[in-house]
């Protein structure tokens, strides 16, 4: 058998929902030299049996079935099997547009060798694949390691196309983060990647990322000592950078986290995460991110004031 260009890994939990429709967004892709390998990882569900309907119609599939490890345990695996020169994580229960590998692999191809890793735009959805309202992130020009730190523009796990021997070289996915600090995992990847190479970004969505109630993406509070514990890391080990950014990262990440709790309905935790957010950056006013909100609520009062005045009838 020929060796394929891309290695695609699925972890797989429980995943018998959506699965499918994973795996049919690989099969409709336009790059078509890749191997796909499914991690089942002691499901309880019928994952397995979903999974094994792909593989019986189509040889790029695989099915790997072990105990129950952990999300990192499960990609590792995966990686340990991969025959690419490329490396794609893609989350059971996230789909790709049909351009995402055509797209990436071309992106990654043109930056040299010296480009560890391309990724894509992410569109949120919900359990129905319906597109959920979408944060608008202005993107960067470049993409480095300090705005991989400071706002994360690749935002999820599923948006990137990585060099397989980069990957191998820092070690995979982070198992011991996982277990300690909750799946931060993916951003510690990356950047550990960024830290050995440049970044090629794709300025189009082609990243569906599914939004559940009950998914990891919402245990807010130790999303919040996880992502800590990853700046905390790139603080010692990573290349330097000024003060200042390490601040940045910690304020911006917290209001991120303090937005998501207050869309899910978790008002107490959201203005916990953003008082945190001020308070861990003394130059907090330097950011439009962080000044802008403060400016709202003080001005609230007056723009209330000048509605009323607007309203009142001429004497």
């Amino acid at each position: 058998m020929a060796t394929p260009t891309v290695t695609v890994i699925i972890p797989a939990y429980n995943a018998a929902r959506y699965v499918g429709r994973t795996l049919r967004s690989l099969r409709d892709q336009s790059f078509r030299d890749f191997e796909v390998i499914v991690v089942d990882d002691g499901s309880t569900d019928d994952t397995a049996a979903a999974v094994q309907l792909m593989v019986e119609a189509d040889p790029r599939f695989r099915l790997i079935r072990q105990p129950n490890g952990g999300v990192a345990a499960a990609r590792n695996r995966a990686i340990a099997e991969a025959r690419g020169r490329y490396l794609a994580n893609l989350d059971a229960d996230d789909m790709w547009l049909p351009t995402f590998l055509e797209r990436t692999t071309a992106a990654l191809e043109a930056g040299g060798e010296d480009t560890v890793f391309a990724f894509a735009r992410t569109l949120w959805i919900d359990e129905q694949d319906r597109l959920l309202p979408q944060t608008e992130q202005p993107q960067p020009p470049v993409v480095g390691y300090r705005e991989l730190l400071t706002r994360n523009p690749v935002g999820n796990g599923s948006a990137m196309l990585m060099r397989t021997a980069a990957v191998r070289e820092v070690g995979g996915y982070d198992a011991g983060l996982v277990r300690d600090f909750g799946q931060t995992e993916d951003w510690m990847l990356l950047l550990q990647l960024s830290w050995r190479g440049r970044v090629a970004m794709v300025a189009e969505p082609l990243v569906l990322y599914r939004i559940l109630p009950q998914s990891s993406s919402h245990a807010l509070d130790r999303s919040a000592r996880g992502a800590l514990e990853v700046i905390h890391r790139c603080q010692a080990m990573g290349p330097p950078l000024r003060r200042r950014d390490y601040w940045t990262a910690r304020s911006l990440t917290l209001l991120w986290l303090a937005r998501r709790a207050l869309r899910i309905g978790r008002a107490g935790l959201g203005l916990a995460l953003a008082a945190r957010a001020y308070l861990s950056n003394p130059l907090w006013f330097t950011l439009d991110e962080l000044r802008r909100p403060v400016l709202n609520l003080l001005l609230k009062p007056f723009r209330a004031g000048w509605r009323s005045v607007a309203a009142a009838p001429a004497a």
